[in-house]
Formats: structure tokens, C-alpha cells, sequence
């Protein structure tokens, strides 16, 4: 380069340092009355404003006086700009700027003004100040300078550093306890008292000029470690830009009237004291500040530093969501990690938007319970997380979700979503350590229309330990998505827990999975099923295993009515599997979706009456795979219509006068609960005279809808919830008789839902 452009820029740096030297020792007068006497200020150079458009720093200093004060310029010279109207009108001579003033009337731009003489203006009504500002605008200097700026300045007050606290490095993350670890900052509320205490709390609590920090030793006697410049972070000379303000601010704490300080940062980048620099052990954190007087103050904190532990608690394991005695409880299995501290509990009605309800200190580690004394009637949804005592508290990973729908009604039509998945390791399609599944099947039942019925979820575990019993529900809904035979299907213990549910209860199951015949047939390829395995498969789901298929573009009903103009698709998207079993149905298991034209998809199952007796519905494939949540509804109305027995009667009446029963039955209502009509069905094995008659819970008589002599066949009849009168009933629960010839045949119970 030339040497004479290298002189040159030489020259010119050296004159600007002496025109800033020169302006950080200027002096001037106050530009109010008194002007040679030292003001109080009700705010600093450089403190925190969240005023206007966006948080900046303050550019000046703010010096109380009654609004309509004279205000007058601190050195002579020309006024190079006025705004007249609006809170922030000015004045500005050469490099100061007098804002909050009414400009006076005679001053225009270019005018020359006498310092300490020329009445600039007024100060605005509401005001109460005038801001004062010394240099251009974004390269203001602090007017209060220590040998420069406003002159007499005497402040004999301290700051006071208020609290200091810990948060994780460049978050909002606290440490508890004062136990930090890995990269930390240090967060610090300073006020600096421009009055004494006695003055406005304006006065008292402004920003402060100088702040740092150091690390010593736990008796103080030593510094293990000191930031550059002897440990000074901040030194406010001259304004930064305002995009660093939140390198200065916590922004949580700070407002225009608290000045909170991230003592641990540089004025234009993040930083952070790193406590892995040092060994595990009690420190003290020495903080200091000082105001432009050198009135200073320290706070020295004892702190812990220990090794960082990054590893968060297993997701929670939820035991069940299910209704109680005046509302509905939650219940988890406990986390064994010796570091737990508690649990956070999250709801949601819709699994997008969550809310935490119960935060760690609400649900210790020893909880393992938390109960709702509500009536909830839509359905809401539930996830658990668990956390540790490490000094950045580790969350876990959300446990699977779980949901309840509530009826009025404990026991009307309701439904047990059981979750039997587990396989979440790296040879299964699912790999995330929780899932929603059962907010599918929870959704699909409140969107199918049917509003009378209720759920509760539960963990298969819940009903292997008998916490959860299926003969307390109408029906069960037992999904294993694409559990295989390292976690079983289904285990010897559910199997029989089925079984006795199917056969002994006449329960109602609709099951669904990919690897289920698969797992209990013999005849596959799976390394660990037994003969009880396969005797299940063959004789309670009434299946055989006939393949796998891979994802079919689509599944359509087979014929049998059930799912009539119903096709739908599966969503590898939802769930990556790749493959899915195909099965055959064993007499007298029915196909009821297909494949395509030669592969079946699912079979239904009557285990006895079609109407009364048990009944099953296997799905060779996950339900949760359907491609969306409408084509999820319509299939589930469509499935809770073959459990229940309802919706279906037009396509049933078609065969009612096949049916000639060797015994008499009495079906359940449909729907039920219901509103404001149900219907009954019923079966007469031979001619005689009979009635159906509907009583209250107390047993009184509420209406004869049938008094007549019946020929043996099958028979249908609406009730419309009035009595004998014509008057509608209460809802509550109701029960409806069949006698034939003076003798009581059976009796069912059904609820009313006003």
C-alpha cells in the first residue's frame, strides 16, 4: 500500500481519538434550573427500554422537572433540527438533543442559541422530564461520564445488585438450587440509586454503568477464574447497537423499570462461564458493580458445580385413564431412577396443542396417581413426562397418550381401548419411545356419530395384573399395531383373559394388528409359538394364518354387509410397515374385508346368538394405519354398529323371519345409551302370550310397550322414553322385562340420556 494513504489514515484515526478523548472530558452545565447544581435522574445511559417499536438500550439520561420547566442548551451553537408535534418532540443543537419539550415558537433550524440563555422550550405536559442525550443519534455518549458530561454531577448512592441467579447457557432454563453444570449464565438484577432512598422509586432503580464477575474459591481467598479485562463484562461509554440489547438483558426479567443483566455475555455475542473448566466442587461467584462515581456494590454466591448429566428418565409408562366415582383418574408405573424428582402431566383435546397441568413439584416421584373431580363430555387426552434432579433438570420423552370420553351415565356403553404395543426397537416399523395410537381409536369413536358411547385406556399390563378388568366394559377395542413374537401378541395370560371374556362373558372384542396370526400360528415362520398359541388363534379369533401382503392400495368390503361401500386406504406415512398378514376365517368366522378379490383383510366372529351372544372382529392390520381420521370414523361406526348391534337393522330385518330360535333371547337396545327412542329385539321360541315391560331403577312399572299372544319367531319394538301417560321420562337407567305366559323370561338394562 502507499505510504502516504497509510499516513494518511494514520492522521485520521489519531484525530479521531482525540475528538473522542476530547468529548468524553468536555464538561457543560445541567440544561435545567438549577444549571450548576448537581440533578437527580429517574433514568441512566444504556439501561433496558421495551418502549416503542422494539427493546433497545437507553440513549441518554432522563432529568426530572415539572412539565412546563424551561429547558435550556448546555453549549452554544446552531439548531440543526426540531420535531414540534407528538410525546417525543426535540430539540437538537449540534450533538445534543433535549427531547420531551414543546419547541419554543420563535426557533427555527439554523438559529444560533446561547448556552445556559436560550429557552429551547418547555417541557411537555405528562412528561415530567426532559431526555438528554449527548452525541448522534446511534452514537450517543453516556452524559454522566466520570470527568465529562453534565457537570456538577455528585452521587454518593450505591448500586445494589438485588439477586443473582443461574440459568443453562443462552436459555430460560433455571438451575435449582443453585447446583450448576456445563456452560452457565449469570443473571443479575442491578438498581442504581440516583437519590436517596427516601426520593421516587424512579430514582432508585435506573441502569448501572460498569458490571462484572470472577469465580473464586469456596472460602473467597482465591480466584480460580477471571473474563478478560478483570472480569469487567460490561462498561457503558459508549451506546451499542440496539441488536445487542439482548446480549446486555435478560429479556424474561427486564422491563423499563428492572434492569436485569447477563453478566456472563459481551456486549456484541453471547458467551458463558464453562464449569467443566473446573472440578466438580462448592465455588463462589463473586458480581460487582459500579456506578460513574465508583460507588460500588458485590455479591458473592455460593454455588455447586457438578458434572453435567444430560441423560433424561425412561418415558412413563401409563397404567390407565379410566373413570371413577365422580370423575376420572390417571394412573402410571412408577420410574425407577434413584434421580427422580417428579412428573409433569400434559393434556390436550386434539394431540397437537398440549398443556401442562401438574408440574414435578405437583406429582413427586412418589406419585403414582392424579384424580379429576370432573364431569368431562368430550373426549380429552393425557401424556407423562419424567424428571430428574440434575442441575439442568432432564425431561423425558413423553410417555404413550391415553384418553377418556365421559358419559353422565358410569357403566352406559362403554368401551376399553387396551394398548398392547411395546415393539418400539430398531426391527419395528414404530422406533419413538411413545405413541398416540390410542388418540386414534379414542377420535374415531367420538367422530362416528354415536355420542352415547363412552372410553376409558388402558396398558395391557393393567389388565395382566388384574388392575383393569374387560368384564367391567361393553366392549374391548385391543390394539398391537405390529407387535411380534419378541414381545408377543399375545401373551398366555391375555389369552386366557380373552377367553374367559369371549366365552364365559359374552363379551364384545374387536381386535386389530399386523402380526397376529402370524405370531400364533404355527404353520408361519415364527420362532417361539406354541400349541396353546395356535389352539387360540384357531378356536377363540377363528383364524387361520395365510401369508403376508404388502401394502395394499386398497381394502374393501367383502360382501357380508357389515362395511358395504366402504374402501379405504393404509398410510405407510402413519406407520412404516411394510408387510401385513393375510388370514383365513374358520367357520363360523366370516371374511367382512378384503385385500383384494382372494386375500381377506378381517372376519367377523359371532360366538353364539348374532344378537346376544359374543362377538369378535379381527383386523389383520393396524386401524391406525387408515389413512385419515374420516375414513377412521366411518369405519368405527361401522364397527361399534357389529359389536352393539346397531344401525344395522334395515340390512337384519331382511332376514328376521329366517330366524327361528330354539330358545328365547333378548338383545340389547339399540342405541344405548340413547335419546330420544331405542330399539328392542327379541326372540320367541313358541307361540304364547307374553309382555315387555319397562321399569324404573326402583322397579316401578314405567310403560307396557308389548301385551299380546306371539307366534315363534323374532320381533322388533321402539320405545320412545315416555311412560304410560305419554310424558317423558328422566334420563337414568331403565330396565326392560320379557315375560311369556306370567313367567319372567329376561330382563337387560338400557340408559336414558336426556
Amino acid at each position: 500500500m502507499n505510504k502516504k494513504i497509510i499516513n494518511f489514515q494514520l492522521t485520521v484515526l489519531i484525530i479521531i481519538v482525540l475528538i473522542n478523548g476530547s468529548l468524553l472530558h468536555a464538561q457543560y452545565p445541567w440544561p435545567v434550573e438549577p444549571k450548576n447544581q448537581s440533578q437527580q435522574l429517574t433514568g441512566t445511559f444504556c439501561e433496558f427500554r421495551d418502549t416503542g417499536s422494539s427493546d433497545h438500550f437507553h440513549n441518554g439520561v432522563d432529568i426530572p422537572k415539572a412539565d412546563g420547566s424551561p429547558v435550556f442548551p448546555v453549549e452554544s451553537g446552531a439548531v440543526t433540527s426540531i420535531q414540534r408535534t407528538g410525546s417525543d418532540a426535540y430539540v437538537r443543537v449540534g450533538r445534543f438533543a433535549y427531547v420531551h419539550i414543546n419547541p419554543s415558537p420563535s426557533l427555527d433550524v439554523g438559529d444560533q442559541v446561547v448556552a445556559q440563555q436560550t429557552v429551547l422550550g418547555t417541557i411537555l405536559s405528562g412528561q415530567g422530564h426532559v431526555h438528554f442525550t449527548d452525541g448522534y443519534y446511534d452514537s450517543e455518549i453516556n452524559a454522566i461520564r466520570n470527568g465529562g458530561g453534565l457537570t456538577p454531577y455528585d452521587d454518593p448512592w450505591k448500586p445494589i445488585i438485588r439477586y443473582v441467579r443461574f440459568y443453562q447457557d443462552h436459555s430460560e432454563q433455571e438451575f435449582p438450587s443453585r447446583k450448576v453444570s456445563g456452560r452457565v449464565d449469570i443473571i443479575v438484577k442491578v438498581e442504581e440509586q440516583n437519590g436517596p432512598p427516601t426520593t421516587y422509586y424512579s430514582r432508585l432503580n435506573n441502569g448501572t454503568f460498569k458490571l462484572g464477575y470472577k469465580i473464586l474459591s469456596a472460602d473467597r481467598d482465591s480466584v480460580v477464574y477471571e473474563p478478560p479485562n478483570g472480569g469487567v463484562r460490561f462498561k457503558f461509554i459508549n451506546k451499542p447497537s440496539n441488536s445487542y440489547v439482548h446480549n446486555v438483558f435478560f429479556k424474561p426479567l427486564s422491563s423499563t423499570s428492572s434492569h436485569v443483566y447477563i453478566v456472563t455475555n459481551q456486549v456484541s455475542r453471547n458467551d458463558y462461564w464453562d464449569t467443566t473448566q473446573l472440578p466438580p466442587g462448592t465455588y463462589t461467584v463473586m458480581v460487582f458493580t459500579e456506578d460513574t462515581r465508583q460507588n460500588t456494590d458485590t455479591a458473592y454466591v455460593a454455588v455447586d458445580v457438578q458434572e453435567q448429566d444430560t441423560a433424561p428418565p425412561s418415558p412413563p409408562v401409563l397404567k390407565y385413564v379410566r373413570r371413577i366415582e365422580g370423575g376420572f383418574q390417571i394412573a402410571w408405573y412408577p420410574n425407577t431412577e434413584p434421580d427422580l424428582v417428579g412428573y409433569q402431566l400434559y393434556y390436550s383435546s386434539d394431540n397437537i396443542n398440549w398443556r401442562l397441568r401438574y408440574n414435578e413439584n405437583q406429582l413427586p416421584a412418589d406419585s403414582t396417581t392424579a384424580t379429576f373431580k370432573v364431569f368431562l363430555s368430550n373426549p380429552i387426552y393425557f401424556k407423562l413426562h419424567a424428571v430428574d434432579n440434575a442441575s439442568v433438570p432432564n425431561i423425558s420423552k413423553g410417555s404413550d397418550v391415553y384418553g377418556i370420553k365421559m358419559n353422565e351415565n358410569e357403566s352406559a356403553g362403554m368401551i376399553v381401548i387396551v394398548d398392547g404395543f411395546d415393539r418400539t426397537e430398531e426391527t419395528g416399523a414404530w422406533h419413538l419411545p411413545g405413541h398416540s395410537f390410542a388418540f386414534t381409536y379414542g377420535q374415531a369413536i367420538f367422530n362416528s356419530g354415536y355420542d352415547g358411547y363412552s372410553f376409558d385406556t388402558c396398558d395391557n399390563d393393567a389388565i395382566i395384573d388384574s388392575t383393569v378388568s374387560l368384564d367391567k366394559y361393553f366392549a374391548v377395542i385391543w390394539f398391537v399395531d405390529d407387535e411380534a413374537e419378541q414381545d408377543e401378541t399375545f401373551s398366555a395370560r391375555e389369552q386366557q383373559l380373552i377367553r374367559d371374556n369371549i366365552i364365559n362373558r359374552r363379551g364384545r372384542m374387536f381386535i386389530s394388528g399386523a402380526n397376529i396370526a402370524w405370531d400364533l400360528d404355527l404353520d408361519s415362520d415364527c420362532y417361539n409359538t406354541t400349541e396353546s398359541d395356535n389352539e387360540f388363534l384357531n378356536s377363540i379369533i377363528k383364524a387361520d394364518f395365510a401369508g403376508k401382503t404388502g401394502i395394499p392400495n386398497s381394502i374393501q368390503d367383502s360382501g357380508n354387509g357389515w362395511f358395504s361401500e366402504i374402501e379405504f386406504s393404509l398410510d405407510p406415512n402413519i406407520i412404516a410397515i411394510d408387510s401385513m398378514d393375510v388370514i383365513t376365517p374358520i367357520a363360523p368366522a366370516k371374511a367382512c374385508l378384503m385385500y383384494d378379490s382372494s386375500h381377506v383383510a378381517a372376519i367377523t366372529h359371532d360366538l353364539g346368538h348374532p344378537f346376544t351372544g359374543p362377538k369378535l372382529l379381527y383386523f389383520a392390520f393396524p386401524f391406525e394405519m387408515i389413512a385419515s381420521s374420516s375414513n377412521q370414523a366411518i369405519l368405527m361406526k361401522n364397527i361399534l354398529a357389529y359389536l352393539f348391534v346397531i344401525d344395522k337393522v334395515d340390512d337384519r330385518r331382511k332376514e328376521k323371519d329366517l330366524i327361528t330360535p330354539e330358545s328365547f333371547a333378548l338383545g340389547q337396545n339399540y342405541p344405548n345409551p340413547f335419546c330420544p327412542a331405542t330399539t328392542i329385539r327379541y326372540h320367541i321360541p313358541q307361540a304364547g302370550h307374553g309382555t315387555l315391560k319397562i321399569y324404573n331403577i326402583k322397579g316401578q312399572l314405567v310403560n307396557t310397550i308389548e301385551d299380546k299372544n306371539f307366534n315363534k319367531g323374532t320381533y322388533e319394538v321402539a320405545w320412545d322414553g315416555r311412560d304410560e301417560f305419554g310424558i317423558k321420562v328422566p334420563s337414568g337407567v331403565y330396565f326392560y322385562v320379557l315375560t311369556m305366559n306370567s313367567l319372567e323370561i329376561m330382563k337387560r338394562k338400557m340408559i336414558l340420556i336426556r
